[in-house]
């Protein structure tokens, strides 16, 4: 692919006035994300990444969206660069994830009435060169927990994500990195029953931290935390439990926040890109299984790290509302978003 438009400055449309229109959508902080993917490529040039670079600095110099009767704004078409530690892309793939993640949790409760628990199973930090290997080890020891008979017998389906911080903190660097595991396991509605603790049925903390550290083949106790899935309040209604528990879940593996931190000494900030970049090469560092595999299937969600990531959530909007298509470029000279066309929809001309 050729990324050579990244040097190319953006089309602007000067209004009458001889105005332009920058990018305002109070869904997504466009601006802010693209600066960060600069910073990001400025990085990936100088930890050795010169394939990475460009196309970090390319990710997203256009975009097009379709603007309805009601005013609002959805994404048409864009062109991402899909790099695991692009902060635009991280942002777009959590938007996904959570929006997927929390249909499949529906169906799965509409089909089984099914309770959540959501878990995290966290294992000692790592150095950096460590860090491949024991994302691996995670993995292996994922599946050895789910093969123990009491799991197998009290799971029905399951979601798996993988998150790595930085030592306790983001401004504690010497302490490693901190990989974990975020799940969702979906349990018989009769779960938290007198009759399933009496049957064995029930899953306590310090039973799990015996059953993780087995998995883990460590010998010491790691942290476990297990906690049920509630709905939050926010924006003056309530958020769903499903919505809640996937957007926990789902959250990228990788914060931005790790490597594009001007408090962060740049030596240190190119050292953690090498460290993410190698780690996770040819990783895959999400999963599903049982009830919930079954519904992602149905769904077409199996897939939250790539895939579509224009279409982020459910477009509810009817097409023939469309008004117009307004077309933004990234101009690097201003450092914005900036309108360069727009074209009406004829079919909505009075």
């Amino acid at each position: 692919m050729n990324y050579s438009t990244r040097y190319r400055e953006a089309q602007v449309l000067v209004s009458a006035d001889g105005e332009v229109t920058t990018l305002e959508d109070r869904r997504f902080d466009w601006r802010e994300r693209k600066e960060k993917t600069m910073r990001l490529g400025d990085l990936y040039d100088k930890a050795g990444y010169p394939d990475y670079a460009a196309r970090a600095r390319d990710c997203a110099t256009f975009l097009q969206f379709n603007v309805y009767q009601s005013g609002e704004r959805r994404l048409r078409t864009a062109n991402f660069c899909k790099l695991r530690l692009c902060p635009m892309c991280i942002g777009r793939r959590a938007r996904r994830s959570a929006w997927k993640l929390s249909q499949v949790l529906d169906q799965v409760e509409r089909e089984h009435q099914a309770k959540f628990i959501f878990l995290t199973l966290t294992v000692e930090n790592v150095p950096g060169e460590q860090l491949g290997n024991t994302l691996g080890q995670l993995a292996q020891a994922w599946q050895r927990f789910l093969d123990q008979r009491q799991i197998k017998r009290t799971v029905k389906g399951w979601f798996r994500a993988i998150e790595i911080t930085r030592g306790d903190g983001i401004r504690k660097a010497d302490k490693g990195y901190h990989p974990h595991i975020h799940a969702i396991l979906a349990v018989d509605p009769d779960y938290f029953s007198r009759s399933s603790r009496q049957a064995g049925k029930y899953l306590n903390q310090a039973d799990l931290i015996d059953r993780w550290q087995k998995a883990l083949r460590v010998d010491y106790k790691p942290s476990v935390q297990i906690a049920t899935t509630k709905g939050k309040r926010k924006g003056g209604g309530v958020e769903s439990a499903s919505l809640a528990a996937a957007k926990e879940a789902s959250k990228y593996p990788i914060k931005d926040e790790e490597y594009i931190d001007p408090a962060l000494p740049e030596d240190r900030a190119i050292e953690i890109i090498r460290d993410y970049t190698e780690a996770l090469r040819r990783r895959r560092l999400t999963a599903f299984g049982g009830w919930m595999k079954d519904a992602a299937r149905a769904l077409d969600a199996e897939d939250l790290e790539d895939g579509d990531l224009v279409h982020t959530e459910e477009d509810v909007v009817r097409t023939d509302l469309l008004v117009m298509v307004e077309h933004y470029g990234w101009h690097f000279g201003a450092g914005d978003f900036i309108l360069s066309n727009r074209e009406i929809n004829p079919l909505d001309v009075k």
